[in-house]
C-alpha cells in the first residue's frame, strides 16, 4: 500500500523512536524521548491524539520507554511488550494501560501485524519487531550484542531493515570508556559494531535481495554517522553486488524517512 511511512524520530543512547504510519493511524516502535518531543514530532507527521495504535517496546531501558507511559496515557493506546519488560519497565515507569505479547509471537496492532523476536542485550528480555502492513515488512533491531537467529529471520523478508551499527571497535577501545564499559558494549550482550553489522546485512543482501537499510544506534563516543556509512558502503560492496539504499538514522532527531519504492537521498552527514 503506497500509504505506508516509516520516520526515525530518534536513534541512539539518549534516545530511540520509530514512528511506522499508515494513513492516519500510527504504531510507535519504542519511545526513548521526552513525552512531549514525541508528541511534537508525531503530529509534524499527521498522527494525534487518538490516531496511534500501541507502542510496542524492546525492553526497559530509559532510552527506550523514557516517554512511553506519557505518550500511551495522552494518545490512548497501549503499550505492548512481554512479561518480563513490561514488570522491569513498571518499576521505572507507571505505565498505565499495557499487553503482553510473548518473545516471538506476534499479534494484530490496529492495520499492523507486529512480531517480536529474542535479541542479546542487557536486558530482563530484549526483543527486535517484525511490523508487516499489506505485504511491506520492517525489521527493527536496535540493542544486540550478537546476531540471533530470529534477528537473521526477521531480515530476510524486510524491504526496510532497521539495524544497530553501534560502534568502531577501534574506536571503542581507544576511546574514553572504562574498561568496564568497553567490555559490556563489546559483549554478546552489548552492542553490535560496524563490522558486526556490516556483516549481516552483506549475508541478507546475497541471500534474499535488495532492500533499503538504515543504520540505527550509533554511539556518539565511538562512532559517526559518516564514518558508519562510509565503512558500511564500502564492506556491503566489497561482498555482493546486490543493490540496496542505505540511510543513517540519526541521534537526537528525526532524520530519515521511508516509502515503499521511494527513493529518499540524505543530506550531507556531519
Amino acid at each position: 500500500m503506497s500509504n505506508l511511512e516509516v520516520h526515525s524520530l530518534a536513534s541512539g543512547s539518549s534516545g530511540n523512536a520509530v514512528l511506522v504510519k499508515a494513513g492516519s493511524r500510527g504504531l510507535l516502535i519504542d519511545a526513548g524521548v521526552s513525552g512531549r518531543t514525541l508528541a511534537a514530532a508525531m503530529s509534524t507527521r499527521g498522527i494525534r491524539i487518538g490516531m496511534l495504535d500501541g507502542i510496542v517496546l524492546t525492553h526497559e531501558h530509559d532510552d527506550h520507554l523514557k516517554g512511553a507511559a506519557i505518550i500511551s496515557a495522552r494518545f490512548g493506546c497501549p503499550l505492548i511488550a512481554n512479561r518480563a519488560t513490561l514488570q522491569a519497565a513498571s518499576y521505572r515507569l507507571s505505565l498505565g494501560e499495557s499487553i503482553e505479547l510473548e518473545s516471538g509471537d506476534e499479534m494484530q496492532v490496529g492495520g499492523f501485524r507486529v512480531r517480536s523476536f529474542r535479541v542479546s542485550h542487557d536486558a530482563a528480555e530484549p526483543v527486535g519487531y517484525l511490523v508487516e502492513y499489506w505485504g511491506q515488512r520492517i525489521a527493527y533491531a536496535t540493542d544486540t550484542g550478537s546476531v540471533t537467529r530470529g534477528l537473521r529471520e526477521a531480515l530476510r523478508g524486510a524491504q526496510l531493515c532497521i539495524l544497530e551499527s553501534n560502534h568502531d571497535l577501534d574506536w571503542l577501545w581507544r576511546g574514553p570508556y572504562t574498561p568496564i564499559m568497553k567490555s559490556r558494549v563489546a559483549s554478546d550482550r552489548g552492542h553490535l559494531s560496524n563490522c558486526d553489522a556490516a556483516q549481516l546485512l552483506a549475508e541478507r543482501l546475497e541471500e534474499h535481495g535488495p532492500t533499503t537499510i538504515w543504520l540505527a544506534h550509533l554511539s556518539r563516543v565511538n562512532n559517526s554517522p559518516a564514518f558508519a556509512r562510509k565503512y558500511a558502503l564500502e564492506q556491503i560492496e566489497s561482498r555482493t553486488r546486490i543493490p540496496f539504499q542505505l540511510e543513517i538514522a540519526l541521534r537526537d532527531r528525526p532524520s530519515v524517512s521511508w516509502r515503499p519504492g521511494a527513493y529518499v537521498l540524505q543530506p550531507t552527514l556531519f
